[in-house]
């Protein structure tokens, strides 16, 4: 695929999936809103990312709001966004797509992160 044609930002998909806290916001209808469940970061890109749970928010519509928490470096980043799709992965378990919700100054600090990822993944591989 030629570079300038590329619409969506490249996916970083971890080797290791990197363990992460989702949080449905306190205004959310539902069970568990405000509430932090454990979880792992599939992939990330620079505007999604791929999560798994047990947290069940029985998927309806593509205005569900989560909170995503998880140590990408050294430092704890914390983005809000929008789950676009979601189902269920094995017994007990779901898979779930979000759409990242970034200010300027998010994208700014998610890229920055980002290189340093993969800087420091091939740093490891070496």
């Amino acid at each position: 695929m030629d570079a300038s044609s590329r619409k969506e930002p490249f996916r970083y998909v971890m080797n290791q999936p990197i363990a992460c806290l989702l949080e449905l916001p306190a205004g959310s209808t539902g069970p568990g809103a405000g509430k932090q469940t454990e979880g792992v970061l599939i992939d990330l890109s620079r505007s999604g990312c791929k999560v798994r749970s047990s947290l069940n928010l029985r998927f309806t519509s593509k205005d569900t709001r989560l909170i995503i928490h998880f140590k990408l470096n050294e430092n704890m980043l914390r983005f809000t966004g929008s789950v676009r799709w979601g189902w269920m992965y094995g017994l007990g378990q779901y898979q779930y797509g979000v759409r990242l919700d970034l200010t300027a100054e998010e994208e700014e600090i998610l890229a920055s992160e980002l290189d340093l990822w993969t800087v420091s993944s091939a740093e490891k591989d070496s």
